[in-house]
């Protein structure tokens, strides 16, 4: 089966394969049609440069011995091809010197190609296992995460309305955590989290500003609930209850804190400010890091500004 070029580049050749050895083939062949072309240009005293690329080339695709047989086929061809007859029959030191150099340094670069192929090849390994292990746990996560539903719906079958609202922050933190496990260095970007939350609600009637903000995976979680209450209540009670209604969502961090601005227009007028449980959730998981909440109820909707300290 042949490969692909994108799969070649990242993984090439098995180790001592015949695609290995004909590749390296192929290089050497290559380069001596380049070594044609230089010897008309520069005559005949470019002996071997043209090769080394290729050499390097076999080394790094093929393995250590493509890259020998390179080495060799090169030295070979240039011997027979390339050489005057003059120079062959004098053996003058500088051809020997030039030689010599050459078969030293093309064997430590093979060497060096191989043992940098060896390494390449252990980090992609280990990295495969690192997603295959990933994968496992995220399978078992989410049943658990079944699990503790059935479990929540079981314990409160008289109480429905809580067993909802436990169910559907259990999911916004099995959510987050695919994200955090999908993300490069498990690190998600905050704008993710907060379209996540709001994309059941119609992302029309949101707007989003910030920069690319990414999150240690604890600051992740606690940004994905407080958005989780937020939204809950805009749905519920505030601008995303009312046809016309937005909401406004800014950030904004450095190296200290991550600051969220939350702003709800065109909703009805907010009642009087009630300490529910989202309310007393939001307050908890900002305090446990040791952040602020600032809250105001204005006639076109609540505001509120989050500050979480890194």
């Amino acid at each position: 089966m042949i490969e692909k070029p994108s799969a070649l580049a990242r993984r090439g050749f098995a180790p001592n394969t015949a695609a290995g050895f004909f590749f390296a083939v192929g290089c050497i062949l290559f380069a001596a049609a380049i070594r044609w072309l230089l010897g008309m240009w520069f005559g005949a005293t470019l002996y071997f440069v043209a090769f080394f690329p290729a050499v390097i080339i076999a080394s790094l695709f093929a393995g250590f011995w493509p890259g020998m047989l390179a080495l060799a086929l090169s030295v070979a061809i240039g011997i027979y091809f390339f050489i005057p007859a003059a120079v062959l029959a004098g053996l003058p030191s500088s051809f020997l010197a030039n030689l010599a150099i050459y078969l030293i340094a093309g064997f430590f670069t093979v060497w060096l190609g191989h043992l940098f192929r060896t390494a390449v090849r252990q980090l992609q390994a280990e990295q495969a296992q690192r997603e295959l292990v990933l994968k496992e746990v995220e399978h078992r996560a989410r049943n658990m995460g079944a699990l503790g539903a059935a479990i929540v719906q079981f314990a409160l079958k008289d109480n429905r309305e809580a067993a909802d609202l436990i169910n559907s922050r259990m999911r916004t933190l099995q959510a987050t955590n695919d994200l955090i496990t999908r993300a490069p260095e498990m690190q998600p970007d905050i704008g993710s989290i907060v379209r996540q939350e709001l994309m059941p609600y119609d992302l029309n009637r949101c707007s989003f500003s910030g920069a690319d903000l990414r999150l240690r995976s604890d600051i992740a979680r606690a940004v994905s609930l407080v958005i989780h209450e937020l939204t809950t209540n805009a749905v519920k009670y505030g601008a995303l209850s009312a046809a016309g209604g937005k909401v406004e969502i800014a950030w904004r961090g450095d190296r200290d804190a991550i600051q969220i601005d939350w702003k709800e227009i065109g909703g009805p007028k907010p009642a009087a400010n009630r300490a529910g449980f989202g309310t007393q959730l939001i307050d908890a998981t900002v305090k446990g890091l040791k952040g602020s909440v600032e809250r105001e109820l204005r006639d076109e909707g609540l505001t509120c500004r989050i500050v979480l300290r890194l």
